[in-house]
């Protein structure tokens, strides 16, 4: 709907101001603030004693100052804002009953994040996609269960999230400076997390765990995490997928692995590495079901796979989907290939994804 039409305006406004009895739920989306200016007047006119559902989507332009009364809708219980600036007055204490929280582009105030989270106790979701202004990140959610983030940070760390279970975490860009430690301290952080079941991550943000003990085992373990998804994996490149197999070694409880293949040149010296490495020194004892994704039959990732083939003694599904741009018949003789290679599981199956 677009709301431009100054006709349509009136009418919502004149809907609002006369409406009587509870308004639960208000949803807007705009393509700029310019092409709505009354959205301020609108949410003014919102009763903020029983809202419990406020999306606001502006989809370009400067990012818009939220108005300060929606700071006063104490029964929030689901908050999405996009392309917003959140800077909330000196009397704000937090939606004590908010849920579910999803930013995406919205410009903070110099340490307004992490006061907005320690003080929303009941929030069990949260979602951070593009937000500006977040390099340090502090999360203290004693009720948090999902946390998904896109962007850039150098550092985050969970002060207080016992019940976080599920951690999304991807990265905008891969230039981004990072310190010599960032990925041994994110994993780190992850560590601390008693709940955390399912990880997924960029790969190549892995690579600095080299200095800290990688291909082996880090000083770290994820005892918890039972499901691990790799996205954006180099298979030309040692450190990260020695890195990544430091990770997998040291989840002790994994059970569903899925990588992501990114893999556009040969090079013999991972595969070289791949074949260097003994599954006598990591038993995967509890690892079940393994996904690859866009797999092209590259020596190392074969490699790879007859690696893991090997190491988990209690595997039941080695999944393979073929990249269909490097794969000529379906993947097929890729997966006759794979369906030799000697299995640690005497029920492990090896199955093409695509035709399952």
């Amino acid at each position: 709907m677009f709301l431009g039409n100054q006709k349509l305006e009136t009418l919502v406004s004149t809907i609002l101001k006369f409406h009587r009895g509870p308004l639960l739920k208000f949803a807007i989306q705009v393509p700029d603030f310019r092409s709505s200016p009354k959205i301020d007047q609108w949410i003014d006119l919102l009763p903020n004693d029983n809202i419990q559902d406020f999306t606001l989507h502006i989809s370009r332009g400067d990012n818009h100052r939220l108005p300060s009364q929606l700071f006063d809708f104490h029964q929030l219980r689901n908050l999405k804002l996009y392309k917003c600036a959140f800077d909330p007055p000196s009397t704000f204490k937090g939606f004590n009953k908010l849920v579910n929280l999803d930013l995406q582009n919205v410009v903070f105030a110099p340490e307004t994040f992490g006061n907005l989270v320690s003080c929303c106790p009941s929030l069990e979701r949260l979602r951070l996609m593009e937000c500006s202004s977040l390099d340090c990140i502090e999360i203290d959610a004693p009720k948090l269960k999902y946390f998904e983030f896109h962007g850039v940070f150098r550092s985050i760390s969970f002060k207080h999230s016992p019940l976080l279970a599920e951690v999304l975490i991807s990265f905008s860009s891969m230039d981004f400076v990072r310190e010599d430690r960032f990925a041994f301290d994110l994993i780190k952080s992850l560590s601390c997390l008693p709940a955390l079941e399912e990880l997924h991550l960029q790969a190549y943000v892995l690579e600095g765990l080299a200095e800290y003990g990688a291909p082996k085992k880090l000083p770290v373990t994820l005892k918890t995490l039972k499901t691990l998804h790799l996205s954006d994996m180099y298979f030309e490149k040692i450190d990260e997928i020695s890195c990544s197999l430091c990770l997998i070694r040291s989840s002790p409880s994994l059970q569903k692995l899925k990588i992501t293949a990114f893999t556009f040149d040969v090079v013999e010296a991972v595969a070289e590495f791949l074949r260097s490495q003994k599954s006598s020194d990591c038993s995967l004892t509890h690892l079940k079901t393994v996904n690859m994704q866009l797999f092209s039959g590259a020596e190392s990732e074969m490699e790879f796979v007859k690696y893991l083939l090997a190491s988990a003694t209690a595997l039941e599904e080695m999944a393979i989907s073929p990249h269909a741009g490097n794969v000529s018949d379906g993947g097929e003789s890729i997966l006759n290939e794979l369906k030799q290679f000697p299995r640690a599981s005497p029920r492990a199956e090896i199955v093409n994804s695509e035709k399952k």
